[in-house]
C-alpha cells in the first residue's frame, strides 16, 4: 500500500466515536478506576457485547489513556512501568493456562508450578510492574466456552483471589454470554458492582440517533484527515441505509467497508471524490456474513435498502 494512503487509513482507524452507550461504558470503567483508588480496594466492571461492537477498542483506549514511561527509577533500581496490563484470554484455556499466559506477557518466559505458586508469582510481577488496571478480554473463553459449571465457578473464585491478593481492579470484557455471570458467585458479584453493555446499532433515521450520529462523526473525521474536496457522506441516507443492510449495524464491519471505500477513493485520479461506487467496490471484496440483501447492498435501490434496514429486527447473537 502507498505510504501516504497507509498513514491516512491509520489515522482514520484511530478515531473513536463516543456515542451515548459507548460513553456510558467508558464512564463505568472510569468510575471503577477512581473508586478503587478512593476506597483502597478493587472495584471492577464487567463489559459485555457482541463481537465487533467496540469492547477491545475501549480496552485499548484506556491503555493509551493511562500509559506512561516504560520504566520507573527508584533508589533501589530501575523497574518496568506498566500502568495498564491488557491480556486476551487464549482459546481454549484453563485458569492455569490464563495465569501462564499473563506471566509470559510480563516476564517473557514460560513459568511452571501449581496454580497457587503461579498466582503468587503473577501478583508479585503485577506489583513490580506498577500495574494499576488489568483488562482481561474475551473472558467468555474462560468461563463459558466448552467449560463445565464447576470450572466456571473455579474461574470466578480465582479472579476474586487475584483481586484480593493484588488490590488491582480487573476489567472483564466478553460476549453477551457473560451478561449474568456475576450472579453465579456472591464474592465475585460484590467485586463487580459496575456493568456496561454494548450492542450493534439499530437503524433509526433520526439525525440524533446513535447510528447516524456515529456516522456523522466518522464522516467529519474522514473528510478532515483526507482533505477530500467533495463526495458523498457517510450519514447520507443513500449511504447509511445500504451500509446497515451490509452489516446489520455492526460497527467493526461498518468500518471495514468504509475503510476499503476510502482506500478505493484515494487510489483514484485526483481530485479525490468519494462516491457510492467506492462502497459498491468495497462490498464486492469484503465478506458480509450478515448481509440482509441477496447481493451487493449498494446495488439496491434506495427504497429497497431503507425497507430492509427499517424492517430488520436484530438480536445481538453476532
Amino acid at each position: 500500500m502507498e505510504p501516504d494512503i497507509e498513514q491516512i487509513l491509520k489515522a482514520f482507524k484511530a478515531k473513536i466515536v463516543f456515542h451515548p452507550r459507548y460513553r456510558q461504558a467508558c464512564s463505568q470503567i472510569q468510575n471503577a478506576i477512581e473508586n478503587t483508588q478512593a476506597l483502597g480496594e478493587p472495584v471492577c466492571v464487567l463489559l459485555c457485547g457482541p463481537s465487533g461492537t467496540g469492547k477491545s477498542t475501549l480496552c485499548y483506549y484506556f491503555r493509551k489513556l493511562y500509559s506512561g514511561d516504560s520504566v520507573i527509577r527508584r533508589d533501589d533500581g530501575t523497574y518496568a512501568n506498566l500502568p495498564v496490563f491488557y491480556c486476551e484470554v487464549p482459546s481454549p484455556t484453563t485458569v492455569k493456562g490464563l495465569i501462564t499466559n499473563m506471566l509470559r506477557l510480563l516476564i517473557e518466559d514460560t513459568p511452571n508450578g501449581t496454580i497457587e505458586k503461579l498466582t503468587h508469582q503473577l501478583i508479585t510481577c503485577l506489583k513490580t510492574s506498577q500495574v494499576k488496571i488489568i483488562f482481561l478480554d474475551e473472558i467468555q473463553r474462560l468461563c463459558f466456552t466448552t467449560v463445565a459449571e464447576k470450572v466456571r465457578l473455579d474461574s470466578l473464585q480465582w479472579l476474586v483471589s487475584l483481586l484480593n491478593g493484588s488490590g488491582i481492579p480487573v476489567i472483564l470484557s466478553g460476549t453477551e454470554l457473560c451478561k449474568d455471570i456475576r450472579r453465579e458467585d456472591e464474592a465475585f458479584e460484590n467485586r463487580y458492582p459496575y456493568f456496561a453493555e454494548l450492542s450493534n446499532f439499530t437503524y433509526d433515521a433520526g439525525e440524533g440517533s446513535d447510528y447516524f450520529a456515529t456516522l456523522k462523526h466518522l464522516d467529519s473525521a474522514m473528510y478532515e484527515i483526507t482533505r477530500l474536496v467533495k463526495g458523498v457522506h457517510l450519514n447520507d441516507p443513500t449511504i447509511a441505509a445500504p451500509l446497515f443492510v451490509a452489516t446489520c449495524g455492526n460497527l467493526k464491519r461498518m468500518r471495514v467497508i468504509i475503510n476499503d471505500a476510502l482506500k478505493t477513493c484515494l487510489r483514484s485520479n485526483t481530485p479525490h471524490e468519494l462516491k457510492a461506487s467506492d462502497f459498491f467496490t468495497a462490498c464486492q471484496y469484503v465478506d458480509l456474513p450478515k448481509n440482509l440483501s441477496d447481493g451487493n447492498p449498494f446495488a439496491l435501490s434506495y427504497d429497497d435498502a431503507i425497507k430492509l434496514a427499517e424492517n430488520y429486527e436484530g438480536t445481538d447473537d453476532e
